[in-house]
C-alpha cells in the first residue's frame, strides 16, 4: 500500500490548524472590544481616549503605534493586559508572513512584561514557519522556551514547524520538535494552564489541540524511523478522538508496515509449529489493518484532502478483506457503517 508518503503530506499539515486554535484561545473579555466605555474601573479619561484610537486604528501597525504611546504614558494601565491580547491576536491573522513577522518583533519591543511575551512568540514563529525561514524560528522560540519551558504555546508553534520541514523533507528539526511537543503534552496533562487563558477556553483548547499533538509525534516517529514509538502516539491519539480519520490514515500505515513485516517473517520459517504460531500472528496483524481501514474510509467520507489516500485504501481494504473472507466481499459493507459517525439532527 502507498499512502506513507500521502501521510507525511497531510497528516503533519493537520498541528498548523491546531496552532491556530492554541493562539486564538488565549484571548479572553477585552477592553478594546467594549470600547473603553465610561465607567469602566480604574481607567481614566484620557486612557479610554487611547483605548477608542487603538480599536478605531485602520490595521495592526497603527494600533501597535498608539498601544506605544499608551504604555509609555501608563506603563500599569489595568487595559494593558488586554490590549497586549488584542493586537496580538491581529497579528496572528495577518496573511503576509514578512509583515506578520515585522509586527509581531514590533510588538515585543512594546509590550516586554514576561507575561505578555508567550503568544507573540508564537505567533513570530509561526510568522518564520510561512516565510520558510525555519533557522530563525527555532533560534529565537528554542531561546525563549529555554527561558520560559511552560510556554506551551511556543512549544507547539516550534513543532509546527518542525513539522512542517519534515513534510518537505528536512528532517534537521525532527529531535527538537519530538521534545517540544512532548513537552507540550506533558504541560497539557498536568492541567498547567497558562495565565493569560480562561478556564473555558482552556477546556476547549485541550480537547482540541491534544490529539493533534500526539498525531503530530506519530509522524515525528516515523520521520525519524521510530515505528514503535510512533504506534503508542497514535493508538493514544485514537483514544483521545476516535472519529478523527487522520488519525487512522496514520494507524493504518503503521499496522499495515507490521503486517507486511510479518508475513515476511511468516515466509522465512521452515515448516513447523513456530510457523503455525506465526501465521496466527500474521492474520491478526491483518486483521488490525483491515479494523483500521474501515474506520479510515468511514470517517473520510466526503472529506477531500482525503480522497486520494480512500481511494487506494478501499482498493487495499477490499483485497484484505476477500483473503481473509473465502475471496468474498460481503459483509464488507456492514464493517464499513459500523464505524460511521451518524449525522447530528
Amino acid at each position: 500500500m502507498r499512502i506513507k508518503s500521502f501521510v507525511t503530506r497531510v497528516a503533519l499539515a493537520s498541528i498548523v490548524a491546531a496552532v491556530s486554535f492554541l493562539l486564538s484561545a488565549s484571548v479572553t473579555s477585552s477592553v478594546l472590544a467594549q470600547g473603553g466605555k465610561p465607567g469602566q474601573p480604574n481607567i481614566s479619561a484620557a486612557e479610554q481616549n487611547f483605548l477608542k484610537a487603538i480599536k478605531t486604528a485602520p490595521n495592526p501597525a497603527a494600533k501597535l503605534k498608539v498601544a506605544a504611546d499608551l504604555i509609555k504614558k501608563y506603563p500599569k494601565s489595568s487595559a494593558r493586559a488586554s490590549v497586549a491580547r488584542d493586537i496580538a491576536d491581529q497579528i496572528d491573522v495577518v496573511a503576509d508572513a514578512s509583515q506578520k513577522i515585522s509586527l509581531a518583533q514590533e510588538y515585543r519591543g512594546i509590550f516586554k512584561d514576561p507575561t505578555e511575551q508567550p503568544l507573540i512568540v508564537a505567533i513570530l514563529i509561526d510568522g518564520y514557519g510561512s516565510a520558510k525561514r525555519p533557522d530563525e524560528a527555532f533560534s529565537t522560540g528554542s531561546e525563549f522556551v529555554a527561558q520560559n519551558p511552560d510556554a506551551v504555546l511556543a512549544l507547539v508553534a516550534l513543532m509546527s514547524v518542525g513539522t512542517d520541514q519534515a513534510k518537505v523533507g528536512n528532517a534537521k528539526f525532527v529531535e527538537p520538535s519530538l521534545q517540544y511537543g512532548a513537552r507540550a503534552i506533558e504541560l497539557i496533562e498536568a492541567n498547567k494552564k497558562p495565565a493569560d487563558m480562561d478556564d473555558a477556553a482552556w477546556t476547549q483548547y485541550k480537547t482540541a489541540v491534544l490529539p493533534g499533538l500526539y498525531r503530530s509525534l506519530a509522524i515525528l516517529n516515523l520521520v525519524k524511523g521510530d515505528r514503535a514509538q510512533s504506534k503508542v502516539r497514535i493508538t493514544k491519539a485514537v483514544e483521545i478522538a476516535p472519529t478523527d480519520p487522520y488519525n487512522y490514515l496514520i494507524l493504518a500505515t503503521i499496522l499495515n508496515e507490521e503486517y507486511q513485516d510479518a508475513g515476511k517473517r511468516y515466509q522465512n520459517l521452515p515448516d513447523g509449529k513456530a510457523k503455525n504460531d506465526e501465521l496466527q500472528r500474521v492474520l491478526a496483524a491483518l486483521d488490525s489493518v483491515i479494523d483500521a481501514y474501515a474506520h479510515l474510509i468511514a470517517l473520510s467520507e466526503g472529506l477531500a484532502p482525503l480522497q486520494q489516500a480512500r481511494q487506494q485504501v478501499m482498493q487495499d481494504l477490499e483485497a484484505y478483506y476477500k483473503f481473509r473472507h473465502s475471496n468474498s466481499a460481503a459483509g464488507m459493507q456492514q464493517l464499513i457503517d459500523k464505524y460511521k459517525v451518524a449525522a447530528k439532527p
